[in-house]
């Protein structure tokens, strides 16, 4: 490709045949190595960004990003939504509704939960991540999720179990 350069074998091709000489070559090999330098960061930064163009704020994108950046051999990384729990209305003798919450058969048991549990969190999604990344990579995760998020979606990262 046009953007895979040698600068040291370039400037070697570049000297006439007659001045080749190993100490002319070490200086202008010396001359050059700054742009070797900055020709490796702008090859890296070219790599960083054609990762960021391959990924979009899809679910099944941002998740394969998560994935490839931050859990790249397990890939335990996942998103859901922002519902962790199911809402069960409960009425009231006013309201005058028969509404039945169990049969017969199954437990009796009502799980009430508080709001920061149910439907009414606020959340559009959540990323699920293990501890090992949590603890690690914060930061990282919060900034990736912005840079691929749509405008007005709300997070937020938990660990998983």
């Amino acid at each position: 490709m046009w953007f895979k350069i040698d600068f040291n074998r370039l400037s070697i091709l570049l000297l006439p045949t007659f001045l080749r000489k190993q100490n002319l070559v070490k200086y202008v090999q010396a001359l050059v190595t700054p742009i070797g330098s900055l020709h490796y960061k702008w090859s890296n930064w070219r790599i960083e960004n054609i990762f960021k163009i391959e990924y979009s704020g899809q679910v099944c994108y941002l998740r394969k990003s998560l994935n490839d950046k931050f859990d790249p051999l397990q890939r335990r990384i996942r998103i859901g939504d922002g519902n962790i729990h199911e809402v069960t209305y409960i009425y009231t003798e006013v309201e005058l509704q028969n509404a039945f919450l169990h049969t017969e058969n199954e437990s009796q048991i009502i799980w009430i939960r508080s709001e920061a549990e149910t439907a009414s969190t606020g959340l559009d999604f959540i990323v699920f991540v293990p501890q090992e990344v949590y603890d690690s990579d914060f930061f990282g995760l919060h900034a990736h999720i912005k840079f691929y998020k749509a405008g007005g979606k709300r997070y937020n990262i938990l660990i998983d179990e």
